[in-house]
């Protein structure tokens, strides 16, 4: 049986995993307070060997605020108008489980309608350790409760760039 947003929400605020899939591929995701389920994905990220950072996944700009210490003006407009999978690493991060965030936070906008859908009921962004496949790897599927989406043949690894506290933009994946 496919659980509902109620029940996905139910589970990511009693510190469960939930393995999402959407535009980028499949992620782990989990409460960014709750500091059980955020150790769980930094025991899993390192059991993997995965490389990729830890992101904050965000429904809007609301909502990355809510996760970064100070946006610079442009940000707004790089994270709001995005058409495209895109992950951006803005200095100092908060609201996050002590340890993550501290010098540099990752965070990319969703533009899936059932993740949209599952961040708009849970009221804030996740955080999520990305594996940008077609399929979870047999540790993530063993530590996830639920899961969320089917990974489409389509998507596409997001491009990754630092923003600068003056808007200075570095592109680390085009």
């Amino acid at each position: 049986m496919i659980p509902n947003n109620r029940e996905l929400i139910h589970a990511l605020r009693q510190g469960q995993l939930l393995g999402i899939a959407d535009e980028t591929g499949w992620s782990v995701a989990a409460d960014p307070q709750h500091e059980a389920a955020v150790q769980q994905l930094i025991a899993l990220k390192t059991a993997t060997k995965n490389p990729y950072d830890l992101t904050v996944l965000a429904r809007n700009t609301d909502q990355v605020v809510m996760y970064v210490q100070k946006m610079p003006d442009v940000a707004f407009d790089l994270v709001e108008f995005t058409d495209i999978p895109l992950i951006v690493l803005f200095q100092k991060g908060k609201n996050v489980v002590a340890g993550v965030g501290e010098t540099e936070i990752a965070v990319r906008k969703s533009l899936n309608e059932d993740v949209q859908f599952l961040l708009g009921g849970f009221g804030k962004g996740l955080i999520t350790l990305p594996f940008e496949s077609f399929t979870l790897p047999d540790a993530a599927r063993k530590v996830v409760s639920h899961t969320l989406g089917e990974a489409s043949r389509n998507f596409r690894k997001p491009r990754i760039l630092r923003l600068g506290m003056g808007g200075e933009i570095e592109f680390l994946r085009k």
